[in-house]
């Protein structure tokens, strides 16, 4: 179990990364295009799909499992002043199992989607040039299953100190 929790925590990570190079590629993407237009005249036609397609969805789902790790989450507490420590264990594992079956949902109709889209290999009509976008679909699927699998992880690790202290230790590295 313990290799699950390490695989799981350095999955989300890099996968937290790749959202962050999303971003970074995305600003050096759309600064490049203004660049070229406003100097030389000559426009990227592709940018707004590609920012729309990849990046955007890039760093929409991949980092979602890391930021559970880290509990960095928008949570409303409006209750937990009044909670003890044990009831308020409890109710974090509760909130941890509702979110796993969430994630799972949507990880399950996602990959229903992502695969249809290769099947039928989905394309944009940009001008002249067609370009490939079901590759796009595979983020959001690749980004629901993992925050599924960590939001179990954390679950079980309220209970099971073997699985939680690995958790708080990829939680608590930068």
């Amino acid at each position: 179990m313990h290799r699950l929790v390490t695989f799981a925590a350095l999955a989300a990570k890099i996968l937290g990364y790749i959202g962050a190079l999303a971003v970074a590629a995305m600003m050096l993407h759309i600064s490049l295009d203004v660049i070229l237009r406003n100097a030389f005249r000559i426009s990227l036609d592709t940018v707004p799909e590609i920012v729309a397609r990849y990046y955007m969805t890039a760093l929409a789902f991949l980092p979602l499992a890391w930021l559970e790790i880290r509990r960095d989450m928008i949570s409303v507490e409006l209750l937990d002043f009044a909670l003890t420590a044990r009831s308020r264990r409890i109710s974090d594992t509760l909130v941890m199992v509702i979110a796993a079956v969430i994630y799972t949902m949507l990880a399950w109709t996602n990959w229903d989607k992502a695969l249809a889209e290769t099947r039928v290999g989905t394309l944009v009509e940009i001008a002249t040039y067609k370009m490939p976008v079901w590759h796009s679909f595979y983020f959001s699927a690749v980004g629901f299953t993992l925050a599924a699998v960590i939001s179990a992880i954390l679950a079980l690790g309220q209970f099971l100190p073997a699985i939680g202290a690995p958790l708080e230790e990829a939680a608590n590295e930068r």
